[in-house]
């Protein structure tokens, strides 16, 4: 028997190798060598050179492995380093970080990361938004996978779930969403690309509707009247009535606090973390007060002064909710259906079609953002003056329309 084969191992001179007080190794040809530790244990490495340097590959422990697999295995690592010219160990360190990248970068974690970073300029209507919708439609089906692993269909397939129970305008909202994240995670370095194409014919558009308003200022004094007599708590109904002067965003009045009102100068500061538009605008966004939501707020002062909350909740020191606000609205009008946020489009139809003011100082009035961005960069104009006759001309409009009865 030649010296080669005398070398070679077998599983029975494996077996009895037994333990000593130092590790030893049994040769079995071609590098393939395998080492016994003092604890019993023993271990199928590979030596072997790259580039003049010794190389000691590990293959695997016995006998999970065997003897014929790690031949095998000794095999194909020596053709990847001396054919190749290629470094196992360099490569499995590299799987082994991508792996732990990938657990990383799962969308769930990326997504959470990526709302972190947005609630510096979302409302937190809107943070609370997307995030109660990430956790009900889209985690469940893609939250696991590593992000870069995500296609176009399967996020497809995970807004058809939405589309087949008809929610088409949230599926419209959450493919922005996730248009938004996957361009963050494409400049964090995460994706190629981002998958999400700039139109799928196979999802369903939404009719776009504004939110229901009042048709005219008749209509607003059945609403000035019958609330008026209002049963309910007088927080929720001072709310309704300054909602229809100030026509300001509902969820930026309902979570109004006393310290943002300078009442001696008749006077409103929105702060900048709560608009809605804060991230295109540089000043917080004030409302003038005119004569009569300057009176309202006072009187309003006498049941929630002790709240920081303008339109303190009574169960707990809180905010009036949207669902208390809406309900009011529908007890108060019951012609057709209007919304709290309606009053901002009934406010600048009356305002527009009155001819008395610029549409510039209208705009400011309901705090909309410039779309020409150049125009805003420029165009720095607050209009308080202007907007102060607004307010005190819409108070008093709303006034004549309540005392009208016929």
């Amino acid at each position: 028997m030649s010296k080669r084969k005398a070398d070679l191992l077998d599983d029975l001179s494996i077996k009895a190798a037994k333990p000593k007080d130092k590790q030893f190794t049994l040769r079995d040809g071609n590098g393939l060598f395998l080492l016994v530790h003092p604890n019993g244990s023993k271990y199928f490495q590979l030596r072997t050179t790259l580039h003049g340097k010794a190389k000691l590959i590990q293959l695997g422990i016995y006998p999970k492995l065997t003897l014929s697999d790690a031949r095998t295995m000794a095999r194909e690592k020596s053709k990847l380093v001396k054919v190749d010219q290629v470094d196992p160990v360099l490569i499995r360190k590299k799987e082994k970080h991508n792996k732990a990248s990938d657990a990383d970068s799962t969308f769930q974690k990326v997504a959470e990361d990526w709302l972190q970073i947005k609630s510096r300029e979302l409302t937190l209507t809107s943070h609370k938004k997307i995030q109660q919708t990430f956790t009900a439609n889209v985690y469940g089906m893609l939250g696991k996978y590593p992000i870069k692993d995500i296609d176009n269909i399967m996020v497809r397939n995970c807004l058809l779930v939405m589309q087949k129970r008809g929610a088409l305008e949230l599926m419209r909202q959450t493919r922005e969403w996730l248009k938004a994240l996957f361009d963050f995670a494409y400049s964090d370095k995460l994706i190629l690309v981002n998958p999400i194409p700039k139109k799928d014919i196979r999802l369903e558009s939404p009719v776009r509707k504004g939110y229901p308003y009042l048709k005219n200022m008749k209509d607003a004094g059945i609403l000035l009247r019958n609330l008026a007599k209002y049963r309910g708590d007088f927080e929720v109904a001072a709310c309704v009535y300054l909602q229809l002067n100030f026509a300001q965003r509902p969820s930026e009045l309902r979570r109004a606090k006393w310290a943002e009102f300078d009442l001696d100068n008749a006077i409103w500061t929105l702060p900048l973390e709560r608009s809605k538009t804060r991230k295109h605008m540089t000043n917080p966004h004030t409302i003038m007060l005119s004569k009569q939501a300057l009176a309202a707020l006072i009187e309003l002062k006498a049941y929630t002064g002790h709240s920081e909350y303008v339109f303190a909740s009574r169960i707990k020191d809180k905010e009036l909710s949207e669902a208390t606000i809406r309900k009011c609205f529908r007890n108060t009008f019951t012609e057709y259906k209007v919304v709290p946020h309606g009053c901002r489009h009934f406010f600048s139809t009356q305002a527009n079609e009155s001819g008395l003011f610029r549409s510039d100082a209208i705009e400011t009035f309901i705090s909309h953002k410039d779309k020409d961005q150049t125009r805003k960069i420029y165009n720095q104009a607050s209009y308080d003056n202007e907007r102060r006759e607004i307010a005190q001309w819409w108070s008093d409009q709303l006034d004549l329309a309540r005392n009208k009865t016929n």
